[in-house]
């Protein structure tokens, strides 16, 4: 059997990368197989590129995680030397933070503007941001404050860094990272279509998993409203109820507002750049993994745009996933052929997080 395995990353437990060549290890004894790490601008961005460029080379550097302490991070600097890739999960990533670390308003994206400017001075032109799996929901300040940016208060009082100052935020002077970014394209790859205001905001969908209490959630918000405004007022772009901007903590908003990027759905453009059409066409099954199926994978993820390829191309998908939220299931279009869940093996879902491997090689056995 031709079997086509395009797995995303188990948060906190399995990369994508790692995922891919275990898939390939087990399958190979008894199947053809191809298998392709994916990313919809979350966990992974930096391993698909690789994988598409292996004369990439990555650029280790420190910079500030989302709870500003300084850690040791890259960015991927490809083969034509002009292209850099940034992946904010390796910066101010979710997956790697502890519970008791968590803190929704005061987390910031200032490394990923440390990052950004150093792949500035290595030469790079062209930046995809890879958006998604981040432990802070700023809206991108902290990001544009290290590239330059000032952000006042009424009072013209600087704001200190975090989302929670953003609510007295009033004006900005973006001159500095205008100078420094001149010349340079950025796209934000987001994992997501949510708007940063609205029903389905990066306060209220996001904000609960990087640790926000229903009372902070409605702070969030409000701060993401007044740095919106604040945004447009400096720049009179609109980002409010744009298509992604939720993405990574509403870093991508930051990423519009501030530089002007131009935000792209994440699994349509690698998946798109990867050429997986011509691998639909050649696989008998196709299998796809997540740490959870729920309501945000149909929301713009990877695993969703390997769904619609399999119903594209007529192709049966198993989706394995470490935890499951049946919900997610109903009345859904591109709803998987058969899913399988690691909790189901574990003892408990902590036990399916921490040995997901050994819970795949079991699946991959009884295929």
């Amino acid at each position: 059997m031709n079997i086509l395995v395009l797995p995303n990353a188990f948060k906190g437990s399995l990369s994508a990368a790692k995922a891919a060549l275990l898939f390939t290890r087990e399958l190979k004894k008894k199947h053809c197989v191809r298998a392709l790490p994916v990313s919809d601008g979350g966990d992974g961005f930096i391993d698909f590129f690789r994988t598409l460029d292996p004369n990439a080379r990555p650029v280790s550097l420190r910079a500030k995680n989302a709870f500003l302490k300084n850690r040791r991070t890259d960015f991927l600097l490809l083969s034509d030397g002009k292209t850099a890739v940034i992946e904010t999960a390796r910066v101010c990533g979710l997956g790697s933070a502890k519970k008791e670390e968590l803190d929704p308003l005061g987390a910031s994206s200032y490394g990923v503007g440390q990052v950004l400017s150093a792949a500035v001075k290595a030469g790079a032109k062209t930046i995809y941001v890879g958006l998604g799996g981040v432990a802070c929901n700023d809206g991108g300040a902290g990001m544009a404050a290290a590239c330059g940016a000032k952000i006042f208060d009424k009072k013209g009082t600087l704001l200190p860094l975090g989302a929670a100052p953003l609510l007295n935020a009033c004006t900005a002077d973006f001159s500095a990272l205008k100078k420094t970014f001149k010349g340079i394209q950025i796209f934000g790859v987001a994992d997501v279509t949510n708007p940063l205001l609205g029903p389905k905001s990066s306060a209220k969908v996001f904000g609960p998993q990087k640790g926000a209490t229903p009372a902070q959630v409605k702070i969030l918000d409000k701060a993401m409203a007044a740095w919106a405004g604040t945004i447009k007022q400096a720049t009179s772009r609109n980002i409010a109820h744009a298509p992604s901007t939720a993405a990574a903590g509403a870093i991508a908003a930051g990423l519009a507002g501030c530089f002007g990027a131009k935000l792209l759905l994440g699994s349509d453009f690698l998946f798109q750049k990867a050429g997986l059409n011509k691998h639909f066409k050649w696989a008998d099954l196709v299998i796809t993994t997540e740490g959870k199926l729920d309501c945000q994978t149909f929301y713009g993820k990877a695993p969703l745009a390997v769904l619609k390829l399999a119903k594209k191309h007529k192709k049966p998908v198993l989706f394995i996933c470490g935890q499951i939220e049946e919900k997610a299931l109903r009345a859904q279009k591109y709803a998987p052929d058969q899913i399988a869940v690691l909790a189901d093996f574990a003892e408990n879902a902590k036990d399916a997080q921490k040995h997901a491997a050994k819970y795949l090689r079991r699946i991959c056995k009884n295929l």
